[in-house]
């Protein structure tokens, strides 16, 4: 099935699609037809359209909904999904690598991990397709050479206390661990990602993110630290999952990293990049805090409308994000100007 087809049968469908409007010539969006989106605000548009490997895809960033072109079309038009697996059945199909498989290809850990405390965990690329954590990380478009440091644990509660046996821990809730490994691949904190956030009952009652310190010795967790260049520009973001879309990315834990930078980035070039939320105070705070630093700093267009680099990277590729960051990193009294101009909007 070709890249056309999809884009046929995406425009032959959205007469049903409230909102819809190209963005771009491999990008789209809507209001999203499986959820609603908004009751409020019947302008919402939350659904989006994206390639990835020569093919369109689905995703709401309201109720986490994801899928190929055909399963929507049997969601919404049962006589187009018809016709499409009509169309398909009478093309060629040709295979060819798609641009996700090729992000960062010199940018996989050249370590190979053999920490214990990883013992008893599965590698995310080790799950079958239709595993949880799998899902979640292609919901995501996590980029596949990065799910072999990616893990999944059905007893978080468990894999906390090994790692800190003085934590208060957790239950055995299944998570996904994002491992922070030091220079030396061994294993120095965790992060646990809750998979059953979709569910508004469980979401009310789980934290999204929990992060454990295992080496205490260290004064603030950075994530990426193996990986990170230091004779190169350094883009410093606040999730992990954010850093793996940015070449020579890492990922800060809390706020006091804003000013303690590790000692081997000492006289490196780095960009700082929050999330795009300027009525977050918090947000707010930390930007505020890096001009205040000194600090190359990046403020987003009033054209961006995602919340982070994630929400980007199904609407642009990871060269444009690349780019636009580049283009509105500003430091001193022209990042005060810009973030003034930011909060206002």
């Amino acid at each position: 099935m070709s890249i056309l087809t999809d884009k046929k049968y995406i425009n032959l469908l959205s007469s049903k699609l409230r909102n819809f409007k190209w963005k771009k010539e491999d990008s789209a969006n809507c209001s999203c037809p499986i959820c609603g989106d908004s009751k409020k605000d019947k302008k919402k548009a939350r659904g989006y359209f994206y390639t990835r490997h020569g093919r369109f895809f689905y995703k709401c960033h309201n109720c986490s909904y994801w899928c190929s072109v055909y399963d929507l079309l049997k969601e919404l038009d049962n006589q187009l999904s018809k016709e499409y697996l009509m169309e398909s059945l009478g093309q060629e199909r040709q295979e060819k690598p798609g641009d996700a498989d090729m992000i960062f290809k010199n940018n996989t850990p050249k370590f190979k991990s053999d920490d214990k405390m990883l013992d008893g965990l599965v590698r995310l690329k080790d799950l079958p397709s239709d595993h949880p954590a799998a899902q979640f990380a292609n919901h995501r478009i996590i980029p596949k050479q990065h799910w072999g440091i990616l893990y999944f644990t059905d007893d978080f509660g468990s894999f906390m206390k090994r790692l800190d046996p003085d934590t208060l821990g957790v239950g055995a809730e299944p998570r996904l661990v994002i491992p922070f490994f030091n220079r030396e691949g061994k294993v120095v904190g965790a992060q646990g990602r809750a998979l059953n956030m979709a569910d508004e009952v469980n979401a009310r009652k789980t934290l999204k993110y929990i992060t454990v310190k295992g080496d205490k010795s260290i004064d603030r967790l950075w994530y990426g630290m193996w990986r990170a260049n230091p004779k190169k520009r350094v883009y410093v973001v606040e999730g992990p999952i954010d850093s793996l879309f940015i070449q020579n990315g890492v990922a800060i834990v809390g706020a006091g990293a804003l000013r303690n930078i590790p000692g081997r980035f000492a006289n490196t070039e780095m960009t700082w990049i929050m999330d795009n939320e300027p009525r977050n105070r918090q947000v707010c705070s930390y930007v505020e805090k890096l001009i205040e630093l000194g600090r190359d700093v990046c403020i987003w267009p009033a054209s961006v409308k995602e919340k982070d680099i994630n929400d980007m990277a199904y609407t642009m590729s990871t060269r444009e994000i690349r780019k636009l960051i580049d283009e509105n990193t500003f430091g001193g009294l022209q990042a005060t100007a810009r973030f003034r101009d930011w909060r206002r909007e």
